[in-house]
């Protein structure tokens, strides 16, 4: 008899976030995604903010709710609240890595 991991039976977690009256319950990305948004939020060059706040973006879209956080939203966020929730993000997804659950 062969054994047969089950990916279905993994449980989602989510990170949840509050931009003004916006609630997001952000998926982990997916490895194509976790490269690029890695990519991005390193930018040295001119374009870094740019890049910076597309990494936030493209996280921030892969939502339990499929909202869509518009260009909008993120060009009203500054540099360090850029920065905070791609900070936060990653320790969670350290933190959700390291979980034995």
């Amino acid at each position: 008899m062969i054994n047969i991991f089950d990916l279905n039976i993994v449980n989602k977690r989510y990170f949840g976030i509050k931009l003004g009256n916006l609630e997001l319950e952000v998926e982990p990305p997916k490895l194509k995604a976790l490269k690029k948004i890695t990519s991005l939020s390193k930018a040295k060059n001119e374009n870094a903010i740019t890049e910076l706040a597309e990494a936030v973006q493209m996280i921030l879209n892969k939502n339990k709710g499929s909202k869509i956080v518009s260009d909008e939203i993120i060009d009203e966020l500054d540099f360090d609240q850029l920065s905070e929730i791609l900070t936060a993000y990653f320790e969670w997804l350290g933190k959700e890595k390291n979980s034995p659950n």
